[in-house]
């Protein structure tokens, strides 16, 4: 009979031993990140802005997340990663929140042998005006880190004022608005490293923001209180 080579049993011990340290530096650059950045910890972060946790863990860190336990394991099937964060309250004397949504569904095909991945994102400050107001959309028109996809479906408008107009897209049915825009929009040059994304859906104001695109999360939350703050006055001058 011959012998089996050595390799057949090394193989696999030298590819679990690879995956267990891949995890444990990970795990260990995470907590690192997380002691870093603590500011971003959903807890921290509620009370920084004057708001209320109201759903999420308060150790969560929204820039950090791979610094979840449950983040870093990933999903399999038939149980996905579902990160759900939610502040609220009235810093500024309007509703505001925020909210953050991480999702990750695993689905595999033993038939096909194929891995299907689902992901959800969702980040956002939003501010509730009191009155209904015309729908808008603002996208900085260049970032350090690629463009900004409009997500509504309006038109291109004007606002009067060149350099504001240079900087950002401004879509919106009413001109008044954009000339709104045009005044208001002077006050967001401190986001200009992360990008800016302004969305008025009639009703709120929201500064969208994503983890690995335009508008990156860990830069425009480090001005959170000033992204408030800009918001409920938007939303006061649009409605009231």
């Amino acid at each position: 009979m011959s012998q089996i080579p050595i390799q057949v049993f090394l193989v696999p011990i030298i590819g679990f031993l690879a995956v267990a340290y891949t995890f444990y530096s990970r795990r260990t650059m995470g907590k690192k990140h997380d002691a870093q950045f603590a500011n971003f910890r959903a807890g921290e972060l509620a009370q920084r802005l004057g708001l209320r946790l109201v759903e999420g863990d308060p150790a969560f860190n929204l820039f950090i997340r791979y610094a979840n336990v449950d983040v870093m394991k990933g999903p399999s099937d038939k149980k996905p990663v579902h990160v759900s964060v939610r502040m609220q309250g009235e810093p500024h004397g309007l509703p505001t929140e925020l909210v953050y949504l991480y999702r990750v569904e695993q689905e595999t095909s033993y038939v096909a042998n194929t891995v299907t991945w689902k992901t959800w994102f969702d980040c956002r400050m939003i501010v509730f005006a009191r009155r209904p107001f015309p729908p808008f959309e603002v996208t900085s028109r260049s970032t350090p880190f690629g463009p900004i996809a409009q997500i509504q479906p309006l038109p291109p408008q004007p606002t009067g004022n060149p350099a504001i107009d240079g900087t950002y897209a401004v879509s919106t049915p009413e001109r008044g608005v954009a000339q709104l825009l045009g005044q208001v929009l002077v006050n967001f040059g401190t986001f200009a490293t992360a990008g800016v994304h302004l969305v008025g859906d009639g009703q709120t104001v929201a500064f969208v923001m994503k983890q690995d695109k335009p508008p990156i999360i860990g830069s425009a939350l480090y001005f959170a209180e000033q992204m408030s703050a800009l918001l409920s006055d938007l939303a006061r001058r649009l409605g009231g």
